[in-house]
């Protein structure tokens, strides 16, 4: 019983685990690709699975293990392999011919290569040189990792060698007698093959002649035959650099005829020779002719200029030579992948050119039990995509090494690619994209940038967030009716649970609106529930006011708005005239400064009095105590390796006893608290870092202070003036001891205070007042109450009017018309049936709940859908909620509008891009535009398609999640 409830118990993971996951793995393994959620374990920088992760056969977890997921559209493929590269010795050996040079030496194994990992590279060839027939032994190495030899996959990759025109350069080589006598001489140089392709084959087999006879050769040194005849035994690859086919035909001819490995570097002629290539069973490092980053180059003008060709890699594949595509030595490997997405433009199927950066090239490179596919037993060497990997818009996301990061690319922007993208005003862009970041759209169209790193989310469809026009959320079931001037931003903070499951529902900005009006105006927010801060949340503090018509005696309906009308137009045209006068009004000329008539009689007393202070300042000095050691010390340090830090020290003395905190890299990696005493000018702290006890003794030294000459211009006379003293700053000097290392050190003071971290104080502000100049208009004074109303009167507000039957209709409308100002008619029952008179003339309508109208009519009445008459009439509508939580149905109530009649696009624009135009807050939301707030729904079918939902919701431009 006890051994069955263990076996069922789940794994438990160890701390050294984690687990990978994304949308797309390619494994480049030879079992295929695993799509819909894959996911990868390592433990100890080792793959232990690899398979899906979800249904049957998915990856089972243990239990606590650490999960890194980049989301179902992120894509996985392993570390890419970099056949060539620019990171190779640059200085080759002095014989046209050496062995014994080593790629390997070449290598930094403590060095950061960030830009090959941005670009998803983590293992690289390594030339020892370049441009000689034989260069030395070609290494390939990891580019992240532990540092140090670890890093180093082979030392002896190849023998690196090449026929081409780059190895006809090879200076004669020259040996100076030892010693140089006068009757012997200096000696001269002797020259070296190869000097034309012919000279190469003749050097090759000159060089295998000495390899196979095992002896020392004068003209190619003592060593290269024993070492070659080492690496023919263990039948090490010679990789050799070819251009045209010629070159190309010779080497084959040559290693076939002395079984030899080959490896073919280069080449565009290849392509020529593929069959032969492939008989022979050798195989090709394809130099794609591309040059990112550097200048054009001219090809020439001659008909046998050599101009790039890039089908050589589709012409090697067919014939089944394996092959590896690199880019010129010169280039950094960080653009690898665009390079074989180049070579895929040449025919090269896509899967195949993958293969050739990962997989394939591990296999010619001789390190495919580690590197360059992703299965069970091999390194953790992960490149995580946004897309598909030879996309030209993906990019790389993460490069892990080892089982760990070694880079991510940083920054939030996020792109959208749907196949609908609902713009919002009736525009739909089929297939579409949308890049978003910090908040806010920045580019929309059928393809957009894809910043690299970022974050690619893949789907059917995309519309704006909601906006419900008339909302209650955030009241909390209050019923008070607010003056015009409150401010609602007053009474919200960052969205709760209800907030983000409204958000969540589609509606992501909430018009605000108190359940009544009141004389001067009702204020309406508009704000964002689930925005993570104030500053994002608010949209618009107030979108609107709200004002009512309708009165219960018919005879006094509109005259209170007819009051605050006249008011607001009064208070507008006051500001008009000073505005205008603002304008014409020019100020006066300075007035000219007074003129110091005393300033000559003054002069003799003002020297008097400075050569005095003088005097005193000096006898102060004499008499003053050392300066305080309590300060910052900064140095320069460097170790018994010769490698240089900055030390820096910050003490408090008080009383002899010190007390602070030391930071130097060569001591300890992290900051060491120290203590110690002051005694008779002579310092000693100690404290513990990382490489054990660090001690510091030292002396502070006095610097003489020193007098400064500065100018002082009077009547266009110039004289010497001695300004105060100044000091200048004081030295430590002295030694820190840590594990008996002993290191100098001279410090200079950058500060007298020992900063600590305490409340700030409050202080109060001091507001300086100006007095105007005379003649300036001054501004009439702001009124709060008419203030949103004059907005609206510029038409940088809204005004939403409480109305219902069509005669009053048409003269609230009138009454509007008469001050500048487009209403918004708020319940307005019978708008459809004056929807002729009032078109134009009314920013939209917010109609109440009740859809479908009953005409009265014999017979049975005629039903008539009121949302969709006044949009067939140009008379924009908005849906609203008039709920707090109850928004989140909101989309619902469009859908049945749509199933009554109305058009889907109409009821969309009603749902955001006019609701939001309708409320003076177009500016900011309702549509999917660069510049305008990143509010927007992932759904998984077209909008208001009841069988629709909405699978990812963004609030300004962060998604909303549970929490």
């Amino acid at each position: 019983m006890l051994a069955t409830i263990l076996l069922s118990l789940p794994l438990v993971g160890s701390g050294g685990e984690v687990a990978v996951q994304a949308g797309v793995i390619h494994t480049m393994d030879g079992t295929g690709i695993i799509d819909g959620g894959g996911t990868l374990v390592i433990r100890d920088g080792v793959i232990v699975a690899v398979g899906a992760s979800f249904g049957a056969g998915a990856v089972e977890l243990p239990i606590g293990i650490r999960v890194v997921d980049y989301g179902p559209d992120a894509v996985i493929v392993p570390g890419l392999v970099a056949a060539d590269s620019n990171l190779g010795g640059l200085v080759a050996g002095p014989r046209t011919a050496d062995a014994t040079l080593s790629g390997a030496d070449q290598f930094d194994h403590y060095g950061r290569y960030t830009a090959d990992l941005a670009g998803g590279v983590t293992t690289a060839y390594i030339a020892p040189a370049r441009s000689r027939l034989l260069a030395g032994q070609g290494a390939v190495v990891k580019l992240a990792g532990k540092p140090g030899k670890g890093r180093i996959l082979t030392a002896t990759a190849s023998l690196h060698g090449s026929v081409a025109s780059d190895s006809r350069g090879t200076p004669g080589y020259w040996e100076p007698p030892i010693p140089a006598t006068v009757d012997v001489g200096l000696g001269v140089a002797r020259k070296q093959l190869p000097g034309t392709a012919a000279g190469a084959l003749v050097a090759l087999g000159e060089v295998l002649a000495l390899a196979r006879g095992g002896g020392a050769s004068e003209e190619y040194g003592p060593y290269l035959g024993p070492e070659l005849a080492t690496h023919i035994e263990h039948n090490t690859p010679w990789r050799m650099h070819a251009e045209d086919s010629e070159e190309v035909g010779a080497l084959l001819d040559f290693f076939g005829e002395n079984g030899l490995p080959l490896v073919l570097a280069g080449t565009y002629g290849a392509g020529d020779l593929a069959e032969r290539i492939a008989a022979k069973g050798f195989s090709v490092v394809l130099t794609i002719p591309v040059r990112p980053g550097v200048k054009l180059l001219d090809r020439g003008k001659s008909e046998t200029a050599v101009w790039p060709e890039f089908g050589v890699a589709a012409e090697l594949a067919a014939e089944g030579v394996p092959f590896a595509l690199a880019l010129p030595h010169f280039i950094s490997s960080s653009n690898l992948r665009f390079a074989a997405r180049i070579a895929s433009r040449g025919g090269l199927d896509e899967g195949q050119a993958l293969a050739a950066i990962t997989i394939d090239a591990a296999r010619i490179l001789g390190v495919q039990e580690r590197v360059g596919s992703l299965a069970v037993g091999k390194d953790a060497d992960l490149c995580v995509l946004n897309g598909p990997p030879l996309d030209m818009t993906s990019s790389v996301r993460a490069t892990w090494v080892g089982g760990e990061p070694a880079w991510s690319a940083e920054g939030g922007a996020t792109v959208l690619e749907v196949e609908e993208l609902h713009v919002g005003d009736g525009i739909v862009l089929a297939p579409g994209q949308l890049l978003m970041d910090e908040g806010r759209i920045v580019e929309v169209g059928r393809k957009v940038a894809h910043p690299p790193g970022c974050t690619v989310v893949r789907g059917a469809a995309a519309m704006p967030g909601i906006v419900d026009a008339l909302g209650h959320l955030g009241l909390e079931g209050s019923g008070k009716v607010p003056k015009t001037r409150f401010a609602l931003k007053s009474i919200v903070e960052p969205g709760d649970a209800v907030d983000r499951r409204v958000a969540r529902a589609g509606v992501t900005t909430v018009v605000m609106t108190p359940r009544g009006v009141n004389k001067t105006g009702a204020p309406a927010m508009a704000y964002k529930p689930a925005a993570r801060d104030l500053d994002r949340m608010i949209v618009a503090d107030p979108a609107a006011v709200h004002l009512s018509w309708t009165d219960a005696n018919r005879y006094a309906a509109g005259a209170a708005v007819r009051e605050t009308l006249e008011k607001a137009a009064e208070y507008k045209q006051k500001w008009e005239e000073y505005e205008k006068a603002i304008a014409a009004w020019s100020p006066p000329p300075p007035e000219p400064a007074e003129e110091e008539d005393e300033e000559e009689e003054e002069e003799g007393e003002e020297e008097e009095e400075e050569e005095k202070e003088g005097k005193d300042e000096e006898e102060a000095d004499e008499d003053a105590p050392p300066a305080p050691v309590t300060g910052a010390w900064v140095a320069s340090i460097s170790g018994s390796g010769g490698d240089a830090a900055r030390l820096r020290l910050q003490v408090l003395e008080e009383e002899g006893a010190l007390e602070g905190r030391l930071r130097c890299d060569l001591v300890s990696s992290e900051l060491v608290v120290v203590e110690g005493s002051l005694e008779e000018g002579a310092l000693t702290i100690a404290g513990v870092g990382t490489r054990g006890r660090v001690q510091l003794s030292a002396t502070v030294v006095e610097v003489e202070k020193k007098k400064k000459k500065k100018k002082r211009k009077k009547d266009d006379d110039e004289r010497d003036e001695e300004a105060p003293d100044e000091p200048e700053q004081r030295k430590l000097t002295g030694s820190l001891t840590v594990r008996g290392e002993t290191l100098e050190f001279s410090a200079v003071q950058t500060s007298t205070e020992y900063r600590v971290a305490r409340r700030p104080e409050r202080r109060k502000q001091v507001t300086e007042t100006t007095k105007a100049p005379k003649g300036k208009p001054k501004p009439p004074g702001i009124n709060p109450d008419l203030e949103p109303l004059r907005r609206a009167m510029d038409g940088r507000g809204a005004v939403a009017v409480v109305v219902e039957r069509e005669d009053e209709i048409l003269a609230c409308v009138a009454a509007f018309e008469a001050v500048g100002i487009r209403p918004v008619l708020r319940g307005a029952e019978s708008a459809w049936k004056v929807a002729d008179q009032i078109q134009g003339r009314v920013a939209g309508v917010l109609l109440n709940h009740r859809v479908i109208a009953v005409e009265a009519a014999e017979g049975y009445g005629k039903r008539r859908n009121r949302y969709a008459e006044l949009v067939a009439a140009g008379i924009p509508v908005a849906f609203h909620s008039a709920a707090e939580e109850g928004a989140a149905q909101l989309p619902m109530v469009a859908a049945y509008a749509v199933s009554q009649g109305m058009s889907p696009t109409g009821a969309l624009r009603a749902l955001t891009a006019d609701a939001a135009t309708m409320m003076s807050i177009s500016d900011r939301v309702g549509r999917l535009a660069a510049g305008l707030d990143a509010d927007l729904l992932l759904l998984d079918g077209s909008p208001l398609d009841l069988d629709t939902r909405i699978e990812r919701v963004w609030v300004a431009g962060r998604e909303v999640g549970d929490r």
